[in-house]
Protein backbone atom coordinates (compact mmCIF):
# COMPACT_ATOMS: atom_id res chain seq x y z
CA UNK A 1 0.00 0.00 0.00
CA UNK A 2 1.21 3.46 -0.87
CA UNK A 3 2.24 5.75 1.99
CA UNK A 4 0.05 8.54 0.56
CA UNK A 5 -3.10 6.49 1.08
CA UNK A 6 -2.07 5.55 4.60
CA UNK A 7 -1.26 9.16 5.41
CA UNK A 8 -4.62 10.39 4.11
CA UNK A 9 -6.39 7.72 6.18
CA UNK A 10 -4.48 8.85 9.29
CA UNK A 11 -5.39 12.48 8.58
CA UNK A 12 -9.05 11.59 8.26
CA UNK A 13 -8.97 9.82 11.63
CA UNK A 14 -6.95 12.50 13.44
CA UNK A 15 -9.20 15.32 12.23
CA UNK A 16 -12.34 14.17 14.06
CA UNK A 17 -12.05 17.05 16.58
CA UNK A 18 -11.79 19.48 13.65
CA UNK A 19 -14.88 17.94 12.02
CA UNK A 20 -16.74 18.35 15.30
CA UNK A 21 -15.68 22.01 15.49
CA UNK A 22 -16.91 22.64 11.94
CA UNK A 23 -20.14 20.79 12.78
CA UNK A 24 -20.76 23.11 15.73
CA UNK A 25 -20.09 26.16 13.57
CA UNK A 26 -22.57 25.16 10.87
CA UNK A 27 -25.35 23.30 12.67
CA UNK A 28 -27.14 24.61 15.73
CA UNK A 29 -28.14 21.17 17.06
CA UNK A 30 -28.43 17.53 15.95
CA UNK A 31 -31.98 18.13 14.72
CA UNK A 32 -30.66 20.83 12.39
CA UNK A 33 -28.19 18.32 10.95
CA UNK A 34 -30.91 15.66 10.59
CA UNK A 35 -33.14 18.16 8.81
CA UNK A 36 -30.33 19.07 6.43
CA UNK A 37 -29.77 15.41 5.59
CA UNK A 38 -33.52 14.94 5.07
CA UNK A 39 -33.69 17.95 2.76
CA UNK A 40 -30.70 16.70 0.80
CA UNK A 41 -32.59 13.55 -0.14
CA UNK A 42 -35.90 15.32 -0.80
CA UNK A 43 -36.40 16.51 -4.38
CA UNK A 44 -36.77 20.28 -4.73
CA UNK A 45 -40.20 20.13 -6.35
CA UNK A 46 -41.59 18.19 -3.37
CA UNK A 47 -40.17 20.79 -0.99
CA UNK A 48 -41.66 23.50 -3.20
CA UNK A 49 -45.15 22.01 -2.96
CA UNK A 50 -44.76 21.58 0.81
CA UNK A 51 -43.83 25.27 1.11
CA UNK A 52 -40.31 24.51 2.31
CA UNK A 53 -38.30 25.24 -0.83
CA UNK A 54 -35.95 27.80 0.71
CA UNK A 55 -35.50 25.71 3.87
CA UNK A 56 -34.53 22.84 1.56
CA UNK A 57 -32.02 25.00 -0.30
CA UNK A 58 -30.49 26.29 2.94
CA UNK A 59 -30.31 22.85 4.57
CA UNK A 60 -28.74 21.31 1.47
CA UNK A 61 -26.23 24.15 1.28
CA UNK A 62 -25.21 23.71 4.93
CA UNK A 63 -24.68 19.97 4.53
CA UNK A 64 -22.66 20.40 1.33
CA UNK A 65 -20.56 23.13 2.96
CA UNK A 66 -19.86 20.86 5.93
CA UNK A 67 -18.69 18.02 3.68
CA UNK A 68 -16.63 20.43 1.55
CA UNK A 69 -14.90 21.98 4.56
CA UNK A 70 -14.08 18.58 6.08
CA UNK A 71 -12.56 17.43 2.80
CA UNK A 72 -10.74 20.73 2.34
CA UNK A 73 -9.11 20.43 5.78
CA UNK A 74 -7.71 17.00 4.94
CA UNK A 75 -6.57 18.12 1.49
CA UNK A 76 -4.81 21.24 2.79
CA UNK A 77 -3.08 19.32 5.55
CA UNK A 78 -1.99 16.64 3.09
CA UNK A 79 -0.63 19.24 0.66
CA UNK A 80 1.23 21.08 3.42
CA UNK A 81 2.87 17.95 4.82
CA UNK A 82 3.66 16.61 1.36
CA UNK A 83 5.33 19.90 0.47
CA UNK A 84 7.40 19.86 3.68
CA UNK A 85 8.36 16.22 3.12
CA UNK A 86 9.55 17.16 -0.37
CA UNK A 87 12.34 19.22 1.15
CA UNK A 88 13.83 16.14 2.81
CA UNK A 89 15.60 13.60 0.60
Amino acid sequence: MDWHAIFIFVLVILNFPVYRFIYKLIFSDPEDFDESVKFSFTPDFISFFRGKYWQDKWGTFKLRMYVFLCLAVVLLEYMAVDMVMGYFP
